[in-house]
């Protein structure tokens, strides 16, 4: 009897602050999203003064973030209306007969904001085509909108704290149970009570070791997760920088068409020289998450690198950046075993590099063979400023940006360059030479993944010679 009343009390113990454990990580949790909720209000403010510049300038740029704050809007939304609202043990545990009133509300608000997000595209619309005074009327609607939503937000805000808080998650609702148990518990083993005391001591101990032990691989995990956060957000934010550049000579040639200043076909061009641009920075950005994990793969094949360079150049002739001629130098052609696809990556990248920074003057590309070395080196110049001296050392680092001439970044391509030279067994380095830039690439004769294993010397020798 007495072994079944002091597991019963243990039991219960344990219960108990398990309840209370639960309690104090859910209370911290709601009120993380109540908090994530009130945010909404500064994203919409956020939008306003998107507007509020979109009137006073011209900035398609802008316009993106538009449309990222309102999916930030959208996450939280439906954060909180999962958490709070469909969240069946919070409607039992925590608000009782208020889920109801809180329901309405809140889907009350979500149709506002979607007749708000309408509104805000019909305007949008409205500034892409030039149409300025119905653009104009359309954010005044937009402006309306806003300071109905900011008063729903406030009517959930009244709602949510005017919710008591007794219900059974509440701390006095675990405590009164568990006083009513002690009481008996007093009164059925007043003859025990020695030995209840010492069976709570160990058991406190053991849930304090617990609780450290928990609290401890809690805080590990959290800082795991805000490293992983960080990597998101680094990745969203390289992403955006990177694909955001190419869009705004697209607007251009489109205006340009529409004005008759060139022809349709010329547009088209121009515009499908900046898609194969954003097709080659997509691809450097999913790269990125290659190199990251480990997965970039090489499929090698023979190949002529004068061939590889004059077709790269050849896809330059429409960018609408490049100012200056480009021009070539090749030494004696030769075959190389290499993955055609990513070297034609790299010398891209190098040479939009070299456009972006060249205002004036020319960009040489040259090729020099080594026969006593058994390799092969380029050379990329051009006649734009020098790199700065801070800058070369993280040159082909993940990320570098240095305003030059109000231009800025070096942006992913030279970082990803990099690693698949690397990955040939090559070597790519940046300097300056008589105040100009040059990037110097050097590739063996013979190139071979890193991950196949030769076995007959004398073989590789005699390719070596071949070549």
């Amino acid at each position: 009897m007495i072994i079944l009343l002091l597991g019963i009390a243990s039991i219960y113990t344990i219960k108990t602050m398990d309840e209370i454990n639960q309690n104090f990580n859910y209370h911290v949790e709601y009120d993380q999203k109540i908090v994530n909720f009130e945010n909404i209000k500064e994203k919409y403010e956020k939008q306003s003064n998107v507007f509020e510049r979109l009137i006073s300038e011209k900035n398609y740029n802008d316009v993106g973030n538009i449309w990222i704050y309102n999916t930030e809007i959208k996450n939280e939304l439906k954060d909180f209306n999962e958490f709070v609202v469909h969240n069946q043990k919070t409607d039992e545990y925590l608000f009782g007969n208020k889920s109801s009133e809180l329901q309405k509300n809140f889907d009350s608000f979500y149709e506002l904001h979607l007749n708000y997000e309408n509104n805000v595209s019909m305007a949008l619309n409205y500034y892409y085509d030039g149409k300025q005074s119905d653009f104009l009327k359309e954010y005044e609607n937009i402006k309306y909108l806003q300071s109905e939503l900011f008063t729903k937000i406030e009517t959930i805000k009244q709602t949510i704290n005017s919710i008591p808080d007794t219900s059974m998650m509440s701390i006095g609702y675990i405590v009164d149970n568990f006083q009513i148990f002690e009481l008996m518990m007093i009164i059925l083993l007043g003859l025990i009570t020695t030995m209840l005391v010492f069976f709570l001591n160990q058991t406190n101990a053991n849930l304090k070791l617990e609780i450290k032990n928990q609290t401890k691989n809690l805080h590990e995990l959290n800082e795991k997760l805000k490293k992983m956060d960080k990597k998101r957000k680094e990745f969203i934010s390289i992403a955006s920088h990177e694909l955001k550049g190419p869009l705004q000579p697209i607007f251009g040639f489109v205006e340009l068409a529409k004005t008759e200043i060139i022809s349709k076909q010329e547009a088209l061009d121009g515009i499908s020289s900046i898609a194969f641009h954003l097709e080659n920075i997509a691809n450097n950005v999913l790269d990125l998450t290659k190199i990251e994990n480990d997965e970039l793969e090489l499929h090698l094949e023979k190949s002529s690198i004068n061939s590889i360079i004059q077709e790269v150049v050849s896809s330059e002739q429409f960018n609408p950046e490049r100012k200056v001629p480009i021009i070539t130098k090749f030494d004696v052609d030769v075959m190389l075993n290499l993955d055609k696809t990513r070297m034609k990556q790299v010398f891209r990248n190098i040479l939009d590099n070299c456009i972006k920074f060249t205002e004036s003057g020319e960009i040489k590309i040259q090729t020099h063979l080594l026969k006593d070395e058994k390799s092969i080196k380029l050379f990329f110049t051009d006649t734009g400023p020098e790199i700065p001296n801070e800058v070369l050392p993280k040159m082909f680092k993940e990320v570098v940006t240095k305003d030059i001439n109000k231009v800025t970044g070096f942006g992913l391509g030279l970082y990803i360059s990099k690693k698949i030279v690397d990955a040939h067994n090559g070597k790519i380095i940046a300097y300056n030479k008589n105040r100009y830039p040059m990037f110097e690439i050097t590739l063996p004769l013979l190139t071979f993944d890193l991950n196949w294993k030769v076995s007959d010397k004398s073989n590789l020798e005699k390719e070596l010679e071949h070549n």
